[in-house]
């Protein structure tokens, strides 16, 4: 059975909503930054292997796959390549470093990102013309 990307996203907005029910606030809060990063990043790679953009299978694809959507020639398509690479900065730093303030601002952030790149992946009239 293929994996749905779009649950990564559905389970960051869980977390974000019941950290507070849950405990570990802030353990929840990064832990929905970086589902949130690799729910997107799945849609993404996802439209790429489409699109027969040569994947490795290693950590070189998140590059790959974010370069190949900001040199797409539709502006939506160069605004999901922007919006994952912001997106992957943040799930870097949700997921390495001791401090992170604002950790929930950026978590909404995160989302709303995640969110942006599902609805422009997720149209199939925009899905196949490009990248």
């Amino acid at each position: 059975m293929k994996f749905d990307w779009k649950d990564f996203i559905a389970l960051a907005e869980t977390l974000y909503h019941q950290a507070n029910h849950l405990g570990q606030e802030e353990a929840c809060l990064r832990s929905a930054i970086s589902r949130a990063y690799y729910g997107a990043y799945g849609l993404a790679r996802e439209v790429a292997r489409r699109k027969g953009v040569p994947l490795s299978g290693t950590p070189q694809d998140h590059a790959v796959v974010t370069r190949h959507f900001r040199r797409a020639p539709e502006p939506l398509f160069r605004k999901v390549g922007l919006e994952l690479g912001r997106l992957r900065r943040m799930r870097n730093q949700a997921d390495y470093d001791d401090h992170f303030p604002r950790v929930e601002k950026e978590t909404l952030l995160a989302l709303k990102r995640a969110r942006q790149i599902q609805k422009v992946l997720s149209h199939p009239e925009q899905g196949e013309t490009s990248p």
